[in-house]
């Protein structure tokens, strides 16, 4: 039985390699422009425009195609603020409520007294180019009190350019 699984596992991978499907060149360009497609509306978090735009595409093409589609809206409590809040105090005074999501998972524990310090902008957090890695001298750190700060930066989310010689159509 021993060695019936590697000759097994030898077959199979033959027969697929043998057998897998290919396209013809009008649908692997048809497939290359959905990618490029996709990939110009940028990232698709959880119910955001990119998201809802490119769900209502997809259920539009299996609607043309024939197929009975139907597209169920779900809440996700979790990104909805429930308990706490982020509110901004100004120098005359004035607290402002600030439009939040949810922070989970990507924060840490602020324990229940919250946070309180002055705001520090830090700019934008770059990512580079050629290696699609954050640039960490992009953000603008000096001049921080010492007791600590909130720190708010823009956070771009880089999508990938599938058009680029590093990724290959198919595999």
């Amino acid at each position: 039985m021993i060695i019936l699984i590697p000759l097994l596992a030898s077959w199979l991978l033959v027969e697929a390699a043998t057998t897998a499907p290919t396209l013809t060149q009008f649908d692997q360009q048809r497939f290359y422009d959905r990618l490029w497609q996709t990939n110009l509306r940028g990232p698709r978090w959880t119910g955001n425009d990119n998201q809802n735009t490119l769900t209502s595409l997809v259920a539009q093409s299996m609607q043309f195609a024939g197929l009975d589609v139907q597209i169920l809206n779900y809440t996700i409590d979790r990104w909805d603020p429930q308990w706490w809040s982020l509110s901004l105090s100004l120098k005359n005074g004035t607290v402002v409520g600030l439009p939040t999501t949810g922070y989970w998972p990507y924060s840490g524990d602020s324990g229940v007294a919250g946070v309180t310090g002055p705001i520090h902008d830090a700019g934008t957090f770059s990512v580079s180019d050629v290696t699609e890695k954050a640039i960490d001298s992009s953000l603008n750190l000096t001049g921080l009190p010492p007791a600590g700060s909130v720190v708010f930066f823009d956070n771009p989310s880089p999508t990938h350019n599938y058009s680029l010689p590093g990724y290959k159509l198919l595999g």
